[in-house]
C-alpha cells in the first residue's frame, strides 16, 4: 500500500540513511493517527527496533484509563515493550500556572525524554500527519506568524521525527479501515472548544469545497516558506553581525545608526528581537521610535527589557529586582547584587596621586563616619560630583548627563556613610565631598572587581 511505502521512506530518510541499529520510543496515545504509525512500525519492511509510550492525562476519566488498557493490550499482542505513566495534569497545571494543553505537553514529552535518556532510545517518533501541519499554519496566521510559522510542523526537530507526515488523515482513516486496526476516539476531538478543532471541523471544510486538494496546495507552499525563511535566515545572520554585538554580561546591544543604514530596519529588528520573546506589536512601536529618534523608551517581553538609548537599543535579561543593601565595615571584597566590588582603606602615602584611573576611586576615609553600605540607588538621592564647588546634583540628573539607560542605573551601585551622605559610586564618581586634600591621612579605595 502508498502509505506503507511512504511511511518507509520517510523513516529511512528520518534516521540519515540507515534503521538497522538505531532504536525508537514512538509516542502512542490510542487514537487513530498514533495506532496507525504503531501498525506501520510493526509491519514496516524495515524492521525497526521500537517500543511505545504512553501518558495517561487523567483528563477523561474512565475514558483516560480505557486508552491507556487498549495500548497495554496491543502491546502485549504484537510483544511490544509499553512504557506508562499517569498524571494529575489539571493540578500540575494549576500548581505551574499553564493551560490544560501545555501542562498536557510539558508532562508528555518529559516522560518521552526521561525515557529516552534512561534506556538508549535514538529518536522519538510521533503521529503528526499533513493535516495537523495545515492546522498548524492556520493557527500561526491567526496568532501572528513570520515565515516559520507559514512552514508548519518540521518532520524532524533534533532527535524528534514526524514519518506521517506527508500522509493526510483521510488516507490514515483509509488504511486503518482496510486493515481492520482497533484505535480508540477521543469524544473531545469532534467538539469545536479548542482553536484547532475550529479549523479541523469547521474551517477545512469549506476549504475543500474551494479546493479538493487544499492540504497539498498548502503542503508545497510551506515548503516554499520554509526555504525562504532558511534564505533570508542566511541574510539576516549578516545584518545582525554588522549591527549587533554582546557584553560579557549577556546585554545585546543594537546600534540604531548601522540598523537604519540597513534598509527594512523594522523587519530585521523583528527578526533579531522574536528570539527575545517580543511581539511583532512591540516591535512595530520600536521601529517608530527608530524613526523618529526617540530615546528612553522601554519595552518588556516575558524573558527581556529593551532600553532605547539615543543610539543603541540594549535589550537586558530580565532580573528579579530587589532591595540589596550591604554592610561594610572593613577592608575587604563584597558582593553586591551580580558584582564584587573591593573596599580599601590605607595610609595616605607621602607623594600619592588620587586620579581616577578607571578602575579604583580614591576618597577620604578619614572624613566619613563608619560603617559604609552599599545600596541601589533612590529616586530621593542627591550627589555632589567631584569637581562641583558647592550644591547638589539629582543622582537622576547625573545618570541622564551620562546617557544611562534605566538598567544600568538599576544596575549602579551606591556607597553611603553611616550618616547617610553619598561617599561614591564605584565605577564612576566620589563625591567632592570626601574629596582627597592636604588634611587627609587615611585613603579609601572602591573598585568593582567584576560584573
Amino acid at each position: 500500500m502508498r502509505i506503507e511505502q511512504t511511511f518507509d521512506s520517510a523513516l529511512l530518510s528520518l534516521s540519515d540513511g540507515k534503521v538497522e541499529g538505531h532504536r525508537y520510543l514512538i509516542g502512542v496515545s490510542g487514537g487513530i493517527d498514533s495506532m496507525c504509525m504503531a501498525e506501520l512500525f510493526l509491519r514496516s519492511a524495515l524492521h525497526p527496533q521500537f517500543a511505545v509510550a504512553h501518558v495517561n492525562f487523567s483528563l477523561r476519566g474512565d475514558e483516560s484509563d480505557g486508552d491507556m488498557l487498549s495500548v497495554e493490550q496491543w502491546g502485549r499482542r504484537n510483544g511490544i515493550h509499553v512504557y506508562t505513566k499517569t498524571f494529575d495534569t489539571k493540578t500540575y497545571a494549576a500548581e505551574h500556572s499553564l493551560s490544560t494543553q501545555m501542562a498536557a505537553r510539558e508532562l508528555r514529552y518529559g516522560f518521552f525524554s526521561e525515557i529516552m535518556e534512561r534506556d538508549g532510545f535514538d529518536y522519538l517518533s510521533i503521529a503528526h500527519n499533513l493535516d495537523d501541519s495545515i492546522e498548524t499554519i492556520f493557527l500561526n496566521i491567526a496568532r501572528g506568524t513570520g515565515l516559520r510559522g507559514l512552514a508548519g510542523i518540521p518532520v524532524r526537530n533534533g532527535r524528534i521525527i514526524r514519518p506521517l507526515m506527508e500522509v493526510s488523515r483521510a488516507e490514515i482513516r483509509e488504511y486503518v479501515a482496510a486493515t481492520d486496526i482497533s484505535y480508540r476516539d477521543d469524544h473531545t476531538n469532534f467538539e469545536s472548544h479548542y482553536a484547532r478543532n475550529r479549523i479541523r471541523n469547521i474551517i477545512f471544510p469549506e476549504f475543500r469545497k474551494i479546493n479538493p486538494s487544499f492540504l497539498n496546495t498548502v503542503r508545497r507552499d510551506s515548503e516554499y516558506f520554509r526555504e525562504a525563511d532558511e534564505i533570508i535566515g542566511e541574510v539576516c545572520r549578516g545584518v545582525r553581525e554588522r549591527v549587533c554585538s554582546v557584553s560579557e554580561d549577556g546585554v545585546l546591544n543594537i546600534s540604531t545608526v548601522a540598523l537604519l543604514q540597513e534598509g527594512h530596519c523594522g523587519y530585521w529588528l523583528y527578526r533579531i528581537l522574536k528570539e527575545y520573546g517580543f511581539t511583532g506589536g512591540q516591535v512595530s512601536d520600536m521601529e517608530r521610535c527608530l524613526s523618529s529618534g526617540q530615546s528612553g523608551r522601554v519595552f518588556r517581553s516575558g524573558t527581556h527589557e529593551a532600553v532605547f538609548g539615543r543610539e543603541r537599543l540594549r535589550v537586558y535579561p530580565l532580573k528579579q529586582e530587589e532591595e540589596t543593601e550591604v554592610l561594610i565595615d572593613r577592608p575587604g571584597v563584597y558582593s553586591y547584587k551580580n558584582m564584587r566590588i573591593r573596599i580599601d582603606f590605607f595610609p595616605r602615602p607621602a607623594a600619592f596621586n588620587p586620579v581616577f584611573d578607571g578602575t579604583v576611586l580614591y576618597f577620604a576615609a578619614d572624613s566619613l563616619r563608619m560603617p559604609l553600605t552599599c545600596r541601589g540607588w533612590k529616586p530621593a538621592d542627591r550627589f555632589r560630583p567631584f569637581g562641583m564647588q558647592r550644591g547638589s546634583k539629582k543622582l537622576s540628573d547625573l545618570f541622564t548627563d551620562l546617557k544611562m539607560d534605566r538598567v544600568q542605573k538599576l544596575a549602579q551601585p551606591v556607597i553611603v556613610d553611616a550618616s547617610g551622605q553619598i561617599v561614591c559610586l564605584p565605577g564612576l564618581r566620589i563625591d567632592d565631598r570626601f574629596k582627597i586634600k592636604a588634611p587627609t591621612t587615611v585613603v579609601g579605595g572602591a573598585s568593582i572587581l567584576s560584573k
